[in-house]
């Protein structure tokens, strides 16, 4: 009997613990924008002699890896877009894949701390046109 009643209790106490619901998910903190250069892209200006996009190489990223971009999203927020480069200079790479030349590019800041999704605050906007940057 009394291990019938141990049973009982043992089979109460497993309930009640899967009546419990967890608690609701915590809000993910509200980070502060990021104080960014941007560079727009204007096609044809930023194309070279094959059609390929050519950007400046410091705002070029590698995450997990993978060669991409953080560019700016219409929410003002930074999107990482993975590219693949071509030929590369001491200052610009020329990107074969990933990017149409109309996008504005995020050069991340030198500390870091930016990832996909990060709040945006562009701090200048370059202009890439026919004469280079303006």
């Amino acid at each position: 009997m009394r291990a019938a009643g141990r049973l009982a209790l043992g089979a109460m106490l497993v309930l009640a613990a899967c009546a419990r619901r967890p608690p609701p998910p915590t809000p993910p903190a509200v980070r502060p924008p990021v104080t960014c250069a941007t560079i727009r892209l204007r096609t044809p200006a930023d194309l070279d002699a094959h059609g390929d996009v050519v950007i400046p190489r410091d705002v070029v990223v590698s995450l997990g890896g993978l060669p991409g971009v953080f560019i700016l999203s219409p929410r003002g927020r930074a999107r990482f877009r993975l590219i693949k480069i071509g030929a590369t200079t001491a200052q610009t790479a020329q990107i074969l894949s990933g990017l149409d030349g109309h996008e504005t590019l995020i050069r991340p800041p030198r500390h870091g701390g930016i990832y996909d999704g990060t709040p945006v605050r562009p701090l200048i906007t370059a202009t890439r046109g026919p004469h280079g940057r303006r």
